[in-house]
């Protein structure tokens, strides 16, 4: 056993030790106080150890101390209360590499404690995600972060550390980059804290640069400071005022630097940020950054990008952001591929007829939705003549651009919950001929103001006949003429009640053309229903005689007979007429095709290695034949060699037990048909026997 799980069932901590010593992976449950027997300590090759439901009140120095000493990854998710960690608990596994407690309620103050036993080992992963407490009268719910808090987790050389959503609220003595190891980080998570880092931003940035195999970062959610808060300047009359946002503490203006993006640092995220940006430029020069989401980064300025060599950046994010921020603030980008710019007000940029996205014009995909766009300039998307996918969703769009069917490679369009009525027909016409010449087209339509009269009749029609993939099922919400709300599918349906009175010669080719898709359909079905065995054939030996040519396959013969004297009128008058005469394929028979005067040796084996198959007809004196012994091993060896295809035996008036011996060493591979005399059978029996010739 590699795995097992005890997580369902009744608590039983007095598991089977000595049964257990090839578990590498453990999932139980813990109770509010356990004690594990020796039995744990058998388990000599546990690898892993998870908590799955977890209730535990109190966890001691001594808990751990039946299991193995060679657990490496520990997993306390999820546990449902607050519990007391004793500092030495995890002494007991000095080769730990993964610890996993997010979700836990015991505080980061316990959890950082609680690392004691690890100082100066290498951690893989530790995981403090959302530990805070909030009814605790021991540890507050607000996290200060001191030297003192951090002594025992600086020591350790940590790959990937998330101490996110922890109500960190200050740190002090700049703690949090006391680490002594920092070139051991691979991936940082802070996010979803109130801590900021204005007073020691340089120390911090000194700290990043030396963290030289980072490759993520993220410090999202981060509500510090409301950029242009208004207070209260009189408390009679409520007038506000609005503090100058150039003036900080002590009426200084506020510190700016660049900051040069690490070299190995591939995925940066610093979203939904409330507070003030102390990064007047961001150098992405030859680096590996492939991936970087600043959206909803709310601050007083918009940081500019420079790049003066080689970068690799793939994604961007910078919703929420207003655009005339963000404009010109970005070099040429070659490598981007995908941009989000949801809610970032490009309607202010829209009346300039600027060309927004000339800096990143090898776009695959592009998302500006939330703009409460209803037009686009000229300019306003060109250039991008790669782009695959477009999101213009939640806009006030009544009529789709022109400027869209300009994209030749497109093939996914977002158009939901916009003003549209219907699509005009050039458009579906463009969406039709991106579907045939790619195999495949996305368009979202849910969400609009479409209309169900005699003007959308062709554009509901197309909803339904379209190749392309819709959304909701082709099924959305109309406005009738006379009013009140329909579906689409609904409405196509019942076409002719809706649109009678539109046009009348639709309704007739459309009544032509089902009915005579239908009887095309049933004289097809009739056809193929009637001839299946024919076509089925057809098929087949075509594909043999491809093969065979591929193969250099070279037969004389389709088949060898091999019969005595009393069967020769059974081959003569049933099996020849319908083999050669009616299927078309040549047959073998000694009276017939044996050169007069050759040897008989040589001509029955050259004959049996021309043919593809060969059929014995056993009929009651063909056990005392001269040639069946030898025409049996000769088939045997064709067939072993591979170049004999079937094997067939035929019984005809005598029993099937009547067979030669010889043949059972490959009876597996033989076909046996007993010949019946007459009645329906012989339909059978003669399907049976073109098929396997064929």
């Amino acid at each position: 056993m590699r795995y097992a799980s005890y997580s369902e069932k009744p608590l039983d901590y007095n598991l089977p030790g000595s049964s257990l010593i090839n578990l590498e992976v453990l999932v139980i449950d813990l109770v509010c106080f356990p004690k594990f027997n020796s039995s744990f300590q058998k388990m000599s090759n546990l690898q892993t150890l998870i908590f799955d439901d977890c209730f535990i009140c109190y966890l001691s120095n001594e808990t751990f101390m039946n299991f193995p000493q060679n657990v490496k990854e520990l997993q306390m998710r999820s546990c449902q209360y607050f519990f007391v960690v004793e500092i030495d608990a995890l002494k007991y596994f000095p080769v730990l590499r993964i610890l996993d407690i997010s979700d836990t309620p015991i505080s980061l103050s316990q959890a950082l404690q609680m690392v004691y036993p690890l100082q100066n080992t290498n951690m893989d992963v530790i995981n403090f995600h959302h530990v805070s407490v909030e009814n605790s009268q021991i540890y507050p719910y607000d996290v200060i972060l001191t030297p003192k808090l951090m002594e025992y987790i600086s020591t350790i050389c940590i790959k990937t550390l998330d101490i996110s959503e922890n109500s960190i609220c200050s740190i002090r003595n700049k703690s949090l980059i006391l680490f002594q190891h920092p070139q051991c980080f691979e991936q940082l998570i802070l996010s979803a804290n109130r801590f900021g880092l204005g007073y020691f931003i340089s120390y911090f940035v000194s700290f990043v640069y030396r963290m030289t195999n980072l490759t993520l970062f993220d410090n999202s959610y981060v509500p510090l400071e409301y950029k242009n808060p208004q207070f209260l300047h009189d408390s009679q009359t409520l007038d506000l005022r609005v503090k100058d946002s150039r003036i900080s503490n002590g009426n200084f203006e506020k510190p700016s630097f660049t900051f040069h993006i690490p070299k190995n640092l591939k995925y940066v995220r610093v979203s939904h940020v409330m507070a003030r940006n102390y990064v007047q430029i961001i150098d992405i020069s030859n680096t590996l950054l492939a991936t970087l989401d600043f959206s909803y980064y709310n601050t007083d300025m918009f940081p500019r990008f420079i790049c003066n060599g080689f970068n690799n950046l793939k994604y961007l994010d910078i919703s929420g952001i207003e655009s005339t921020k963000t404009f010109g603030q970005f070099p040429i980008l070659k490598h981007l591929k995908i941009l989000k710019m949801a809610h970032s007000q490009l309607y202010k940029l829209i009346p300039q007829n600027v060309t927004i996205f000339n800096w990143t014009t090898y776009l695959t995909s592009l998302d500006v939705s939330h703009n409460y766009l209803w037009y686009v300039g000229e300019k306003s998307f060109e250039g991008l003549n790669l782009l695959t996918s477009l999101n213009v969703s939640n806009n006030m769009f009544q009529t789709i651009p022109r400027e869209i069917m300009s994209f030749a490679h497109l093939t996914e369009l977002d158009l939901s919950f916009n003003l549209l009525s219907m699509l005009e027909d050039d458009l579906t016409a463009w969406i039709n001929v991106q579907n045939k010449h790619f195999g495949h087209f996305k368009l979202y339509l849910q969400g609009n103001a479409f209309i169900c009269t005699c003007e959308t009749a062709n554009f509901l029609i197309w909803i339904f006949d379209t190749k392309a993939n819709l959304d909701m099922d082709k099924n959305y919400t109309c406005r009738l003429p006379g009013g009140g709300n329909n579906f689409t599918k609904n409405v196509t349906e019942d076409y002719h009640n809706y649109f009678a009175a539109c046009n009348a010669e639709i309704w007739i080719k459309l009544g032509v053309s089902l009915l005579t898709s239908i009887c095309f359909c049933i004289v097809c079905i009739t056809l193929v229903y009637n001839f299946r065995w024919r076509i089925l054939f057809y098929f087949h030996r075509k594909f043999l005689i491809i093969v065979e040519k591929g193969l250099e396959v070279n037969f004389k013969y389709d088949v060898y007979v091999s019969y005595s004297d009393d069967g020769a009128s059974f081959i003569k008058n049933i099996l020849q007429p319908t083999i050669e005469h009616r299927w078309g394929l040549r047959m073998c028979c000694e009276d017939r095709d044996f050169d007069v005067g050759a040897s008989n040796l040589d001509v029955r084996a050259r004959s049996i290695h021309k043919s593809r198959h060969i059929i014995f007809v056993i009929t009651p004196s063909f056990i005392t034949r001269e040639w069946n012994r030898f025409e049996i091993e000769r088939a045997k060896y064709e067939k072993f060699t591979k170049d004999l295809q079937k094997i067939v035996v035929i019984a005809h008036k005598t029993s099937i037990q009547n067979t030669p011996t010889e043949l059972s060493t490959i009876w597996n591979d033989v076909c046996v048909i007993e010949w019946p005399e007459e009645g329906g059978e012989l339909f059978t029996v003669w399907q049976k026997l073109r098929l396997w010739l064929f």
